[in-house]
Formats: structure tokens, C-alpha cells, sequence
């Protein structure tokens, strides 16, 4: 089964928005939003969508690492109830990157309204990053 199959929330979404070209082979779309924002489409598990985009890179281990992630920490539990995106860390411990994730069974309205809340989201903790650094 094609990725597109199996994930078609994504491949709608690049259809509805004029960038078939953009749905890479393992499934995933990666988008610009407002000419700064990478932002990725990624199929995640059961049919979920994972809408991703990477914040910063993390301070070293150490001191600096711990009072970042504090700082960023008590800003998110803050915002828990505002966004439905939250801030994670990759899985290599590399970066801080802001998530959001779509449901199977979302409406195509639904998965755009999601891109949008995530966009809006993006904007104000790319600042929070930048200022917790």
C-alpha cells in the first residue's frame, strides 16, 4: 500500500493546496509557511498525522540544557490549555521541535484548521525559544 493510501489526510492536503509534488515517497509533505516556517506533514502510527516543525537546536548537556528546558517547560504546561500543539524533544536529544497531532479521522477541514492553529502556535514559540536561549 502507498504511503499515500495509508495517509490520506496528507496527500489530500497537498492536492487541496496545489503541491502533489511535495508528498515525498515515505509519505511525508514539507511546507513554508509565511516564507520562514519548515514545517512537516509526517504519517505517525494507526494512521495519525504528526504536524512537526523543529524550534531550536538544545544548549549542551549540563546546566544551560536544564535551565532552558525549565524555562520552556513551565511556558508550555502554561499554554497546555490553549494549543493543542506541544513542545517536544527529538528523538536523537538533538533539537526542540513543536508538535501537534491530527486524528485518523479528521475532516479534510479539519486537518487544514489544524495547520493553521499549528502555524499560529509556531510563531509564538519560535520567539519563546529564542528567548528562553
Amino acid at each position: 500500500m502507498s504511503a499515500a493510501t495509508v495517509y490520506p489526510l496528507i496527500s489530500g492536503y497537498a492536492a487541496r493546496h496545489g503541491i502533489p509534488q511535495a508528498l515525498r515517497a515515505d509519505g511525508r509533505v514539507t511546507l513554508i509557511i509565511d516564507g520562514k516556517y519548515r514545517v512537516h506533514l509526517a504519517p505517525s502510527r494507526n494512521g495519525w498525522v504528526a504536524i512537526i516543525a523543529r524550534l531550536c537546536a538544545l544548549p549542551p548537556e549540563g546546566v544551560g540544557r536544564e535551565r532552558f528546558l525549565t524555562e520552556i517547560g513551565k511556558q508550555a504546561a502554561g499554554m497546555l490549555s490553549k494549543q493543542a500543539s506541544a513542545c517536544v524533544v527529538d528523538p536523537a536529544g538533538e533539537s526542540l521541535c513543536l508538535q501537534q497531532m491530527v486524528r485518523p479521522d479528521s475532516s479534510e477541514i479539519e486537518m487544514d484548521e489544524a495547520v493553521g492553529q499549528f502555524a499560529n502556535a509556531l510563531s509564538f514559540w519560535t520567539g519563546a525559544a529564542r528567548r528562553a536561549a
